[in-house]
């Protein structure tokens, strides 16, 4: 696969991960039915597993060293933050802890959409 298509791939399971996080989080905030669906939860790993494996092939295409890419070590650093927010949402039991985690789960995907198209870091 050339670098186009793959970073195509990429960017389609990122906006279907993206997608399927916030039906299962906002599913969680009201009845928590669809969030617990198993079809919806294999799908949204799947989709995340293949997002993941194209984008260690993106770098590797490009030669991309997060050691040398502050960008794209900020990126994996906020991908990793949202993954825990992730479980937050998932296994808090409270609402406003579930709609705080949501909040900042929403910045973190910003900061790594801002550092996915300008390669810019914010931090480092």
């Amino acid at each position: 696969m050339d670098y186009m298509a793959l970073k195509h791939t990429h960017v389609m399971f990122a906006v279907l991960s993206i997608i399927l996080f916030y039906t299962r989080a906002i599913s969680r905030l009201a009845s928590g039915k669809l969030a617990a669906n198993k079809g919806v939860f294999i799908a949204s790993h799947s989709i995340d597993t293949v997002l993941l494996i194209s984008a260690v092939s993106l770098a590797v295409m490009a030669s991309l060293n997060p050691a040398q890419q502050p960008w794209l070590m900020e990126k994996i650093i906020l991908v990793i933050a949202y993954i825990a927010l992730g479980f937050v949402i998932a296994k808090s039991t409270t609402k406003a802890k579930q709609a705080g985690a949501l909040v900042l789960a929403t910045l973190t995907l910003l900061a790594v959409g801002y550092l996915a198209s300008a390669k810019n870091a914010l931090i480092l």
